[in-house]
Parts: C-alpha cells; sequence; structure tokens
C-alpha cells in the first residue's frame, strides 16, 4: 500500500458519527470523545485508521490508537503518528502501549518511561488499568527519539 497516497486529518465535528462507527466496528473498547482531537488516515473516503488525544491541561494521552484489521502491519499506524508530529509536540504526549505494541511506538518517536514517570492522573489510571490485567507500557513522545532514529536510518 502507498502510504504517501493516504490522508492524514483532524476530524470536524461532522465526521463524529463516521469515527464513532470506526471504533464500534474496530476497537470498541476506544471511545471516541467529541471534546479531544481525533485524527484518522483515510484511503479515498473511508476511515482506514484513527487515534484520539486526550487532553489534560499540562499534557496529553495518545489513545484509542486503531487501525483497520486488514491493512495492518503495511505501515499504516506509522503514517498516522508521523502525519500528526505537530499535535504530538505541542505538549508532552504519553501512551499506554500494549506492551506487544511497545517496539512499533519506540520506532515511531515514543520512549519507554517508568509509572512513577507518569503525572499522578495518568500514574492512577494505568495502576487502574494493568491492575485489570492488562499488560501495558508506559510512554513519552520524545522528540530526541525520533531524531536519534532519522539520523541512525540516514547514516546507517
Amino acid at each position: 500500500m502507498q502510504t504517501q497516497a493516504l490522508t492524514v486529518e483532524r476530524v470536524p465535528a461532522l465526521w463524529f458519527l463516521l469515527v464513532k462507527k470506526f471504533y464500534q466496528q474496530y476497537y470498541p473498547s476506544g471511545k471516541p470523545n467529541k471534546a479531544d482531537p481525533i485524527w484518522v488516515l483515510k484511503e479515498q473516503a473511508a476511515i482506514i485508521a484513527a487515534v484520539r488525544l486526550k487532553q489534560f491541561p499540562n499534557y496529553q494521552l495518545l489513545t484509542a490508537m486503531v487501525t483497520k484489521p486488514a491493512l495492518r502491519g503495511k505501515g499504516i499506524g506509522s503514517h498516522l503518528l508521523s502525519g500528526i508530529h505537530g499535535a504530538l509536540i505541542e505538549k508532552p504526549c504519553y501512551c499506554f502501549a500494549f506492551s506487544h505494541l511497545a517496539t512499533f511506538y519506540q520506532n515511531n518517536g515514543f520512549s519507554v518511561i517508568t509509572a512513577g514517570q507518569l503525572p499522578l492522573e495518568l500514574q492512577q489510571r494505568f495502576t487502574a488499568y494493568t491492575a485489570q490485567g492488562r499488560q501495558l507500557t508506559p510512554m513519552l513522545y520524545c522528540l530526541n527519539a525520533l531524531t536519534s532514529k532519522t539520523k541512525k536510518s540516514v547514516s546507517g
């Protein structure tokens, strides 16, 4: 799939029901919220990936990232994250990555941190989620991690 032909867009309010339907179909626990920016990747008019940036006063939480199952492993998620880089650096951006996806997020600019490095409210959420048995890795978007990855791929 040619990811450069795909369009990353912030969801306007009128699309909210379409995004909600996409989440219901592919990631029912990833509930969209009109109050938070949601970004989608579209192929022609169809949504093929989505992510939400839950907003807090001094930071944000990348959450509910999902790619249409038939298109996973084709660079779609990386293209989406690359397309929202500007939003990710507006203020610190944390992520609770499913542990089996931590490497994916590391390859896209996130660094593994300890739960103790999370803001207090996120520490509490992280503790509650992991107490439910979810295998999660706390992460922070780090421009330096992305820059050093780019330098390695250019020089290596």
